[in-house]
């Protein structure tokens, strides 16, 4: 099990309160926190005189831009592209700004892509999963979220939950905010795999019939782990399915076993199937999965994260930090 994101949520006006969270977090040398992070909150008025007040080379990232669909989107890639360290992520709640999001998708760089999230929700969403997680609070806060897909196969999840839950208390109280609790979703990164869990658990290879009622269990399962141990959940607080970050998931839309139409349907149990997924440009396609997901998120009402990175159509696209991404098949 690993912490992996230790977020403070920052919505002060003192810039030398960040700058102490960002010692204060530096200092955390446990071995059991991946990332530290640092979320601002939703629509952040002076920006570039915050952001030039950031401490630089600290190890810290941090979710900076988050924009209704209506405001004006085309800096948002200029901006990312100053500092590897900074996230955004667009509020898409009105269907008249489909276009409009859609061609910010069409329009981004495949890096900073994978830092850019959408989020079809009714309001910002407070959840340590950066790049959507905002200070939507009201004042500064602690939350956290874990990798934990071994432990919850094995049924020790209860225990790393407890663990995580009392090392987050402890933490905020030593520097001393608020703390909000935990996104308890289960989240992959590479050989922990969430699709080898769904596959284990089915006894079937992904795609098959029969695993959206694998998600569901797994999704009741969460809840009730957190309700048992009186957790208070944040965010997401489901499956999560992000492609690029799952070698199972990969393997199985290398394969072509695992397509757009496929995923999207599991979207409607899942958190946020389509996250991280590599989809040739093509900008009517990006309008209508971006018609679908606001569907299925009024029908499911749950926060709906989205993360498409452009591809050029030639079955896969190479990132630095991932490797080759396969593009996925649109059937």
């Amino acid at each position: 099990m690993k912490i992996r994101a230790l977020t403070i949520f920052f919505v002060s006006e003192d810039m030398d309160k960040l700058v102490k969270y960002v010692d204060q977090l530096q200092n955390i040398k446990d071995e059991v926190v991946w990332t530290k992070r640092i979320a601002f909150p939703p629509e952040l008025k002076d920006l570039e005189r915050k952001v030039n007040q950031i401490p630089s080379g600290k190890g810290i990232i941090y979710s900076i831009i988050h924009r209704r669909a209506k405001d004006e989107l085309r800096s948002i890639a200029d901006f990312l592209s100053t500092d590897k360290s900074f996230y955004a992520s667009v509020l898409l709640n009105d269907s008249k700004y489909i276009d409009d999001v859609a061609q910010l998708v069409y329009s981004l760089d495949p890096e900073i892509a994978t830092r850019v999230a959408i989020l079809v929700n009714e309001e910002f969403l407070t959840t340590p999963y950066f790049p959507v997680g905002s200070a939507n609070t009201i004042n500064d806060s602690l939350s956290s979220s874990l990798i934990y897909v071994r432990e919850f196969e094995e049924n020790r999840a209860e225990r790393v939950l407890a663990f995580a839950d009392e090392y987050s208390k402890k933490i905020s109280k030593e520097i001393g905010i608020r703390y909000l609790g935990i996104d308890a979703s289960l989240s992959p990164w590479m050989e922990e795999s969430t699709g080898r869990l769904i596959e284990n658990l089915s006894g079937e290879k992904m795609f098959s019939f029969g695993q959206l009622s694998t998600v569901a269990n797994i999704n009741r399962r969460i809840f009730e782990l957190v309700w048992r141990l009186k957790i208070a959940p944040i965010g997401f607080s489901e499956l999560m399915l992000p492609v690029a970050e799952d070698n199972v998931l990969m393997e199985r839309v290398r394969e072509g076993s695992l397509t757009l139409s496929q995923l999207m349907a599991l979207t409607s149990v899942c958190v946020a199937g389509l996250d991280m997924i590599a989809v040739k440009k093509d900008i009517e396609l990006y309008k209508k999965i971006l018609r679908d997901s606001m569907a299925i998120q009024f029908t499911k009402r749950r926060p709906y994260g989205i993360r498409i990175i452009p591809s050029t159509g030639e079955g896969e696209i190479y990132l630095k930090e991932y490797g080759k991404i396969p593009e996925i098949k649109i059937i």
